[in-house]
């Protein structure tokens, strides 16, 4: 696959910053600005479609998110 370093762990998530505070897209399109076993991102496995997500959400939710690359060595992609 193309954009994914050679062990696969490379991974695409969305962020938005709000006052200070960063918040993390976890599930469906809800954010959170704790991440834990609970409360995990969101990741993608191509930076085209969490694009297209972003600024779905930006355009209709009036938001301010970014694609952020994230790199886990265990993690699961939607």
């Amino acid at each position: 696959m193309k954009n994914r370093n050679k062990k696969g762990d490379i991974r695409w998530t969305i962020k938005e910053v709000k006052n200070g505070t960063t918040w993390w897209m976890i599930r469906g399109g809800a954010f959170s600005n704790v991440v834990n076993n609970k409360y995990q991102h969101r990741l993608w496995d191509e930076i085209e479609d969490v694009q297209v997500y972003c600024n779905n959400l930006n355009r209709n939710n009036d938001r301010k998110c970014e694609v952020v690359e994230v790199s886990h060595e265990y993690s699961k992609a939607y």
